[in-house]
């Protein structure tokens, strides 16, 4: 997997999706057909690490299997903590969404046929901005956690697995340090959880996050052939691509006015504070709390509209009944809210037996059925289910039954002795 990941001529690396530290993501192609014309489903990964240490190329494994069968695969990086916390993390998938949703046309993407999958905490920070992304839609005023903000109703579909989706349960069963770690990760500023229970946005609603480009460009770059920087000037909320790939140096009026609006309003603020005497680093920062109830998705769910659970896609939740690390009644609850609060189509599944990496180490590595991503599949809609039975791609032969097999990466006997040692 090492040198699939660094030399293979289908991975495209550390395309640059935004301005702010990690927000790149790698693109997994497909199998060349020889058809130049050719568009591809795309499936947007957000991976897992317990918020602290996340990497794009933990996707390595699911995106290969599913570049293979077709698919083009976007595996988003973003920043851990203590880089950031939960709301920069946000962030981030929020800009990375959006900017795949907005410009993965150029890629060979089809941007009419997108589902958004999370793993772990990947699951709650994608699953939560989908959330957010509709609650904002509907009342048509900032939402938490939903900036930058993009539409939900391009979305074919949401598959969480093995997803952090009920963050007060989980702080329940996680204790010792990791208690404490997580107390950190998932916290607010002081008055923010107040602000999301009046229906305001919290940091989002009054500190607009950077969209902008680099100094002097307007503009967010990506990765050319070459590997130098390739500039996509912003205007508006659109990017609209060089075609040279030269920088263009623009700005637009309205957006400076309000930036400069903000400034004047901030030099006020600071200067009423500092007649009071109040320090200057205590303007610029509020004590934080953890807020779990605030960022769980299940909370959010629950606090649904009718309206707003009407905007989601389709949504399957995948998890193991054996998984140590985040408990799968999580994924049986945010199902049932959703359900509640008027999803057109969601549903859970609970597979016996496995932990919390089987989906995507011991399972792949092993070979044979790899139920995750038939079941990615589909929920894209990509195959009918006449074709999961029947099995399409390079990678994959049928038994006699029917049934999707892959090939092995490892020997079996270290897959099974690496599922009976595995502490999560």
């Amino acid at each position: 997997m090492i040198v699939y990941y660094f030399f293979s001529k289908n991975v495209v690396r550390g395309i640059v999706y935004g301005l702010k530290p990690r927000q790149r993501l790698d693109l997994y192609y497909p199998l060349d057909n020889g058809r130049p014309d050719t568009i591809h489903p795309v499936i947007i990964y957000v991976t897992g690490g317990a918020w602290t240490i996340g990497y794009k190329a933990w996707g390595a494994l699911l995106a290969r299997r599913l570049s293979e069968q077709g698919v083009l695969v976007a595996c988003l990086d973003y920043r851990n903590f203590p880089q950031g916390d939960a709301l920069d993390m946000l962030e981030d998938v929020n800009t990375g969404i959006r900017w795949v949703l907005e410009e993965i046309h150029r890629f060979k993407g089809d941007p009419d046929n997108v589902t958004l999958v999370g793993q772990s905490a990947g699951g709650h920070l994608a699953g939560l901005a989908l959330i957010k992304q509709v609650q904002q839609a509907a009342t048509g005023s900032s939402a938490l956690g939903a900036s930058p903000s993009w539409s939900p109703s391009r979305l074919r579909a949401f598959v969480g697995v093995s997803g952090a989706f009920d963050l007060v349960a989980l702080a329940k069963h996680r204790g010792g340090h990791f208690r404490g770690l997580l107390d950190k990760i998932l916290a607010l500023e002081e008055g923010v959880e107040e602000e999301v229970a009046i229906g305001h946005g919290g940091r989002d609603a009054v500190q607009e996050r950077g969209d902008g480009g680099k100094e002097g460009t307007g503009g967010l770059a990506a990765r050319g052939k070459e590997g130098k920087d390739v500039v996509a000037p912003m205007r508006g909320s659109q990017l609209e691509w060089a075609k040279d790939g030269s920088v263009e140096d623009w700005r637009q009026d309205e957006a400076v006015g309000k930036q400069q609006e903000r400034g004047d309003a901030v030099a006020q603020t600071s200067a009423a504070a500092a007649e009071a005497g109040v320090p200057r680093r205590a303007q610029q920062a509020r004590p934080k709390h953890p807020a779990y109830d605030a960022l769980s998705p299940l909370q959010a769910a629950k606090r649904l509209s009718p309206d707003a659970a009407a905007m989601l896609p389709d949504v399957l939740l995948i998890h193991g009944t054996a998984d140590k690390t985040v408990p799968a009644e999580g994924s049986v609850e945010l199902s049932k809210a959703l359900q509640s609060a008027g999803a057109p189509r969601c549903r859970y599944l609970l597979v016996p037996g496995k932990t919390h990496t089987a989906f995507l180490l011991e399972d792949p590595m092993r070979g044979g059925r790899d139920l995750l991503t038939d079941e990615i599949l589909r929920a894209a809609s990509m195959f009918k289910e006449g074709d999961i039975e029947a099995g399409r791609g390079q990678a994959m032969t049928v038994d006699s039954g029917g049934v999707r097999l892959y090939r092995s990466l490892c020997p079996g006997f270290l897959c099974d002795l690496a599922a009976r040692v595995c502490p999560f």
